[in-house]
């Protein structure tokens, strides 16, 4: 079996979690006064890995141990388009047995734009890394468009598939790839290079380092590219951009509920059916 090159993209993102509702509120008002549409504030807050990047970089490395069980060569790439806050996790991805660590600054915010994301990873695939796989997460947030790991494929005319739960590699550079349809779950078998975009897998955390890893990696270095190193004018294609951010709004999430009374369980139970179901069952 050949040495195979793997590329994982990632992105880090805000812990939207966290967010005060205050922030949302002040964005969407800002939208309704009819002023510039604004992004949510979230300097405050932790950055942390999208989960399904996270399930993405855990895979490829079980992916290189089983491949490494069977006496065959595989080096790992980590990739994330976005700044300093994502050294921290390419560093981690270092210790954890990753042979390269790459980050490239957006030089302006790239979450509602997926084709320009799209064409600076491609770009580093084709002048940089030149890897045999590329794995991605099928959607990341603040955008969620899921559209990037297809206008990578599209953009170097390899096939791609999503929703992908399990990869295990097979002679002759190919690999086995377990996907969620519509109808159920489909396996297939592609030959590379190709493009999977991982969805809800299993296989959901990444492993951490041990100190031991981390200080035996410790002078690894970080790649730090522009756009300008991979031929890609982001500001330029920023302004062809026809998908636009013109406003916020919160989702109300809150769940109405009520109070049923009554001094016995069956007493609650009874007034339950008569105040709730009784028509229910009625019209049924």
């Amino acid at each position: 079996m050949s040495d195979v090159r793997i590329l994982v993209s990632f992105k880090v993102t805000p812990d939207f979690e966290a967010l005060r509702e205050a922030d949302w509120l002040a964005a969407a008002a800002d939208d309704a006064a009819g002023g510039a549409a604004r992004e949510v504030e979230t300097r405050y807050v932790r950055r942390v890995l999208n989960c399904f990047d996270e399930s993405a970089l855990e895979m490829a490395l079980r992916l290189c141990d089983a491949r490494a069980e069977r006496g065959s060569a595989t080096s790992l790439g980590a990739l994330s388009v976005g700044g300093r806050e994502t050294e921290p996790y390419l560093k981690t991805l270092l210790a954890l047995g990753y042979d390269r660590a790459a980050r490239v600054e957006p030089e302006a915010a790239l979450d509602f734009a997926p084709a320009v994301t799209a064409s600076v990873i491609a770009s580093f695939v084709r002048q940089r890394d030149h890897p045999d796989l590329v794995m991605l997460g099928c959607r990341s947030g603040p955008g969620d468009s899921g559209a990037v790991p297809f206008l990578v494929a599209e953009a170097l005319g390899w096939p791609c598939l999503t929703q992908v739960l399990e990869v295990d590699s097979l002679p002759d550079d190919r690999v086995r790839v377990a996907c969620l349809v519509d109808d159920g779950l489909l396996r297939v078998t592609l030959r590379l290079p190709c493009v999977l975009a991982v969805g809800n897998a299993v296989v959901s955390q990444l492993r951490v380092p041990t100190l031991t890893d981390r200080l035996a990696r410790k002078y690894a270095r970080v790649a730090v590219l522009s756009g300008a190193d991979l031929g890609v004018d982001i500001a330029g294609e920023l302004r062809r951009e026809t998908c636009v951010l013109t406003g916020l709004e919160t989702i109300d999430r809150a769940r109405r509920g009520v109070i049923v009374g009554g001094a016995t369980p069956a007493a609650k139970a009874q007034a339950l059916f008569a105040a709730h179901l009784q028509d229910l069952v009625k019209n049924l």
